[in-house]
């Protein structure tokens, strides 16, 4: 038995969807307010991930614009819960775009897409999306080969309103249903909330493949099936096929699934599961791998607790390393532009002019509109990667701005109002520097701190199970600057990113409102 490492994408990654393309894995996780949008990973043996891109890369294709999060809740929207296939040569990622400061029964609150390409490792790859209607979210795609190839839509409609899985035959060219409105064709096991649905067919059969519970310790996968892929669907006696193994597992929250096989005949799931997912879990629903049997004419099999550590029967599975990155080599460059690294997020349509990339170093402008990491709405001047491990160190070092009315620095930021910033200013009383640490927290006892001279600046964050230690430089070593506490930057949709931002009046892009990023790295415990 071959052993692996679970998740097998750490960090920010929940919603997972994963195919097998003639020796290839494909795998798109929701991105939720973050641009690019839906990121696209490959793996030859399902354990070594490499992003290879993004579905979506320009304004063209989405706008996040007017998303954000509902006030008083973490129910974040944008980007939610991205499907990929492949069809006759074709990938097609369809996802939701979510408007959460809108009423429940506004249709409008969903705008469902689909994007498509012949190529997800070409730059810039996938399609403008072509937009359909359905009253919910958690959109897929099947294609019935029984069927004359006919496509359909399966969706979740809001539990809200009406709970339930409902689905119609799509005209992908265009987005119209050829059947009308949707119908409702399964509601569940009794569970609350079903959605995440994915149709599969297998041995004559129609597979219906949902999650239950609500994304929260309740979450688990369920599945029934029918003769026919309009139903009636019967509930697999076996139910809930995946779930956390008890309340005292390591990884809760287990859910949101998809089904596939491996060129030797394994069967696997993606799921989207939290590390503990009560009190400390900064990096949010990860995506994990769990293996399982599916015989011929009878139900998948996923009941296997779900480990940091499993063993299958597949081939080639081997460890993977910890990460060591410096970020600022990872930008390159054309003969017109510069190439951003895949893995960096900035908040919904970022404002181009706010970011330049010169001679390895990042330079920043505050938002022309002076918005902040404190805003419902807005682009900040923020960017940022994901927290992918728990114990992690992240270090910049900046070049603040002449103007003294901007700030920048380094920030651990989960949402506009559950974040902690290592603020960089220039020394009011001399030629040095200080810094502090600024808390935008709901936790309890949370504060700023005093600030602390410092030599450059040079920042660092340290990432443990329970907390985030900041420190400048002075002196030739590390000092302290404070403290804060994972658990007030966990939970919600989301997870944690840390990066450097800069903040100010609106200023336009001159050099006296100019930081610059010298120097950025992550790196992860052995």
């Amino acid at each position: 038995m071959k052993s692996f490492r679970n998740p097998i994408v750490p960090g920010f990654h929940p919603d997972p969807s994963c195919i097998l393309v003639d020796g290839t894995y494909y795998l798109v996780t929701s991105s939720f307010l973050y641009t690019p949008g839906v990121p696209i990973y490959t793996s030859q043996d399902l354990i070594h991930w490499t992003q290879i891109g993004n579905v979506i890369t320009r304004p063209s294709q989405l706008s996040l614009s007017k998303c954000t999060i509902r006030q008083g809740t973490k129910n974040c929207g944008g980007v939610w819960a991205p499907t990929i296939r492949y069809h006759k040569d074709v990938f097609y990622v369809v996802a939701t775009c979510v408007f959460p400061d809108k009423e429940f029964a506004d249709h409008s609150r969903w705008e469902n897409h689909v994007w498509s390409t012949k190529d997800p490792h070409s730059r810039d790859a996938w399609s403008d999306g072509i937009r359909f209607d359905f009253p919910g979210y958690d959109t897929s795609l099947f294609w019935d080969e029984n069927n004359d190839d006919r496509v359909y839509i399966q969706g979740a409609l809001y539990w809200r309103v009406k709970e339930g899985i409902a689905q119609f035959e799509i005209d992908l060219e265009t987005g119209a249903s050829l059947s009308g409105e949707p119908k409702p064709i399964w509601s569940g096991t009794g569970r609350p909330i079903p959605e995440a649905p994915h149709m599969y067919r297998k041995d004559e059969w129609y597979y219906l493949l949902v999650a239950e519970g609500g994304t929260e310790l309740d979450h688990c996968a369920t599945i029934a099936r029918s003769r026919s892929v309009w139903g009636p669907f019967e509930e697999c006696p076996n139910n809930p096929i995946i779930h956390a193994a008890s309340k005292d597992a390591y990884f809760q929250t287990i859910g949101h699934a998809d089904i596939f096989q491996s060129p030797d005949g394994q069967w696997f799931a993606v799921a989207l599961a939290t590390r503990d997912g009560r009190i400390n879990f900064p990096m949010g629903r990860e995506t994990v791998l769990i293996p399982g049997q599916w015989e011929p004419g009878s139900w998948p099999v996923f009941n296997a607790r779900v480990e940091s550590v499993m063993k299958t029967s597949a081939d080639s599975l081997r460890p993977v390393p910890s990460t060591n990155e410096n970020i600022l080599g990872n930008f390159s460059r054309t003969e017109v532009d510069v190439i951003w690294p895949h893995n960096l997020l900035r908040l919904r349509n970022p404002d181009e002019d706010a970011y330049q990339y010169v001679d390895g170093s990042l330079h920043l402008w505050p938002s022309a509109k002076g918005d902040t990491l404190d805003g419902r709405f807005g682009t900040p001047t923020f960017v940022a990667r994901r927290q992918t491990a728990i114990e992690c160190t992240t270090e910049i070092e900046i070049i603040p701005a002449k103007d003294p009315s901007v700030i920048a620095g380094l920030s651990v930021y989960l949402d506009f109002e559950s974040h902690i910033d290592l603020v960089l200013t220039r020394s009011g009383t001399g030629p040095g520097f200080e810094a502090h640490i600024r808390q935008r927290t709901l936790g309890t006892g949370s504060s700023d701190t005093a600030s602390v001279p410092v030599d450059s600046g040079a920042l660092r964050a340290v990432a443990h199970e329970d907390r985030y230690e900041f420190f400048g430089w002075r002196d030739g070593a590390w000092v302290s600057i404070g403290t804060g506490l994972a658990k007030d930057v966990s939970g919600g949709f989301t997870g944690v990113l840390i990066g450097p931002y800069a903040e100010g009046p609106a200023s336009g892009n001159d050099d006296h409102a100019k930081t610059t990023v010298k120097k950025w790295v992550y790196f992860e415990a052995a």
